[in-house]
């Protein structure tokens, strides 16, 4: 029997499936999928998951109504439940309190976001990401000024730039470079500005100046380019 935690992932559109499996890649937990409310009952009762992420908006039984139903059961309801959602006029953070959520997150989905609330019921879950080292140069935009890097690493979850000018922290940035060893399209993807390694004193001395950016929206296509660029490099990287 496997001692490993379980992880229930509910969602009736396969791309965040899939996204939120990209984010628990490096968790050793035993990732359990359902596509709507009714499939997430039956899988929470018969698997007794450690942790759940929950869509709202799916067919059959919603978010809501299977969130209540756990809830509502002497035996589940310690199960800790995470909703994810797009708001809406319908569904806002007070509707998945009021059905008994343990947190709230909303699409499009933040992968720090995500696995951080995870890890508050679930310390297993592995926050950080491995980075695969490269060289290539990135053209940016911040309030629709345009400028140079030179990214140092990537990974499904950001780049590392290096930049000698300063940036603002916190800045929205919009991204586009080409991977060209696996793909020749462009890429163009917005992102945040999560940590600035510049001035004096630097935070890390090891590595040139620059900043580290957290993807905030990558689109499918995009993401399967950067997933295999860090798979074909992943063999070689410290």
């Amino acid at each position: 029997m496997s001692s490993k935690p379980k992880i229930l992932l509910v969602d009736d559109v396969d791309f965040f499936i899939e996204l939120e499996k990209d984010f628990l890649k490096r968790t050793p937990a035993e990732i359990i999928t359902a596509k709507n409310g009714q499939q997430a009952l039956e899988a929470v009762r018969k698997e007794r998951p450690d942790l759940v992420y929950m869509d709202v908006n799916m067919p059959l039984m919603d978010g809501l109504a299977c969130c209540k139903a756990i809830k509502a059961d002497p035996e589940l309801r310690h199960i800790p439940v995470i909703m994810v959602f797009a708001t809406s006029k319908e569904v806002d953070n007070a509707a998945c309190v009021a059905a008994g959520s343990n947190g709230v997150l909303n699409k499009p989905v933040d992968r720090s976001a995500f696995l951080d609330m995870g890890h508050r019921f679930l310390f297993t879950i592995e926050r950080r990401e491995r980075r695969i080292p490269c060289t290539m140069g990135v053209n940016f935009k911040i309030e629709g000024q345009a400028y140079q890097g030179l990214a140092l690493d990537i990974s499904s979850g950001g780049m590392y730039l290096q930049y000698r000018n300063g940036v603002p922290a916190d800045a929205r940035v919009v991204l586009s470079f080409f991977l060209p060893t696996v793909s020749d399209q462009l890429l163009e993807i917005r992102g945040r500005v999560t940590w600035i390694n510049q001035g004096f004193p630097r935070k890390d001395l090891s590595i040139p100046q620059g900043f580290g950016v957290q993807f905030v929206q990558v689109g499918p296509n995009a993401l399967n380019i950067i997933k295999r660029f860090v798979e074909h490099n992943g063999a070689v990287a410290v």
